[in-house]
């Protein structure tokens, strides 16, 4: 049951790179808009994971391209170090944040070669308390009759286009999550955030070094 839901989380991680990547697509600004914004590109980040035969490199390709693309990857990477970015100097949060788009990359591609099948439905759209944003609340599920996996998108309005801030899985905001890895990580390390991009590199590394095996 943890790795199926697992596998349906990173489906989820890997749907929502796909739906920021290609964000710059104008949309109307409402919540039949947000939904089928998100079903449209959802459908279309499942067609790169059908797509058994691309290499690792050519994974990590297409997922940094969708990151870079319209992911917020410097407010989230600022974000996920909560109180600690206000310790170091702006280079060390640039480098932080180039080496968290690295772990991103080298530690979802390989889902991509993972994909067996699952579909994901949006149920309903709501409008979330800021004015310019809007909750897609959608359903992952496999082939077999297990419950689906609650998945919700915080989209965001800004300059007429959409973009997803967050994804929350069964409620669980993974920025949140997340900053609350890091920030419990550098606070381990005498609040030393160099202690957290170290510890990112040596993952990446031993991420490459498994792919290549």
């Amino acid at each position: 049951m943890m790795q199926y839901r697992m596998a349906k989380s990173a489906l989820a991680f890997c749907i929502f790179c796909g739906i920021v990547g290609t964000a710059a697509s104008r949309a109307q600004a409402n919540e039949d808009g947000a939904g089928d914004f998100v079903s449209r590109l959802g459908q279309q980040t499942i067609s790169y994971l059908q797509d058994t035969e691309a290499s690792r490199r050519m994974r990590e390709e297409r997922l940094r391209g969708l990151l870079r693309n319209g992911f917020a990857v410097k407010a989230i990477g600022r974000f996920v170090l909560g109180k600690y970015r206000r310790t170091v100097p702006p280079e060390t949060i640039d480098e932080f944040v180039e080496v968290f788009e690295d772990y991103i990359v080298g530690t979802y591609a390989s889902q991509f070669s993972r994909y067996s099948g699952q579909n994901f439905d949006v149920k309903k759209v709501l409008k979330s308390a800021g004015a310019r944003d809007s909750m897609v609340m959608t359903h992952i599920s496999g082939k077999n009759s297990r419950e689906p996996l609650r998945v919700d998108f915080q989209v965001r309005k800004r300059r007429d286009v959409f973009k997803i801030i967050d994804i929350r899985v069964e409620g669980v905001s993974m920025v949140l999550a997340q900053r609350d890895e890091f920030t419990n990580f550098i606070g381990n390390n005498g609040g030393d955030v160099r202690a957290l991009i170290n510890a990112l590199k040596k993952k990446i590394t031993l991420a490459t070094a498994q792919s290549a095996q």
